[in-house]
């Protein structure tokens, strides 16, 4: 009875999500990057950095999309912009126009884009795709411009782990396991709102272990959790409140 019950709330999600997800994010070399975390290698002192990326929409309908700009981690001297319909300035944070993909179509006109000076870090931001007449249909990514050597989190990116939330949907909790590098005092997991607002932050005492979250005052929508150690964020993802 419990592997049919599991397979059942497998299904159900399997379902939801399949539906919900009409856009497809790809870089430049036709590999999927939906939900990942990209780095971007910027040289100090050349001040700018970017990243090209297509979008497909794989529904049969044609989708009017927008993008939502969500900045985890900014360092001195830095700005991240975006290019859609338009290349727009450091504050705009969602695209005013959308543009429309055909179904089965993708359009190749989206750049992330970093200004930076003499600091070196790392500049962090999720970018969200969504159908302008069904928010709820989006999908992002995130992309971390590395600026020189300090930049780099040591062993963080490629250690560090965070799960996919689960159950999600969710109604009045979740859950999500992580695993650190190693013991960080600065380590936490921060939750955005759609808009990019911070919500919650949860300090990360242990190096592994599991957060449940009480989302009961939290609206219905699309929210993203963020892994951050060493003041920079690793791993990015997403998770929806559905009553």
């Amino acid at each position: 009875m419990k592997k049919i019950l599991l397979g059942l709330i497998i299904g159900l999600f399997f379902t939801f999500t399949s539906h919900a997800q009409s856009l497809v994010i790809k870089d430049k070399d036709g590999i999927v990057v939906t939900g990942q975390t990209l780095e971007v290698l910027c040289t100090p002192g050349v001040g700018v950095g970017s990243l090209g990326l297509d979008v497909y929409n794989v529904s049969d309908q044609r989708k009017s999309v927008k993008v939502r700009k969500i900045e985890n981690y900014l360092i001195a001297e830095s700005e991240v912009t975006f290019c859609w319909a338009s290349c727009y300035p450091p504050f705009v944070f969602e695209s005013p126009d959308p543009i429309m993909i055909e179904a089965g179509s993708f359009t190749p006109n989206f750049t992330g884009d970093v200004g930076y000076g003499s600091t070196q870090g790392t500049v962090s931001a999720t970018f969200v795709f969504f159908d302008m007449d069904n928010a709820v249909d989006s999908s992002y990514v995130t992309i971390n411009f590395v600026v020189g050597t300090l930049g780099v989190p040591v062993n963080s990116i490629s250690v560090s782990s965070l799960s996919n939330a689960y159950p999600n949907p969710a109604a009045t909790s979740l859950n999500f396991d992580y695993k650190l590098a190693s013991a960080n005092d600065n380590a936490r997991i921060r939750i955005n709102n759609l808009l990019g607002t911070a919500v919650r932050d949860i300090p990360l005492e242990k190096a592994e272990g599991k957060v449940t979250l009480d989302v009961t005052n939290l609206k219905n929508g699309i929210y993203f959790y963020s892994l951050i150690t060493n003041n920079s964020t690793t791993i990015t993802r997403k998770f929806v409140v559905k009553r």
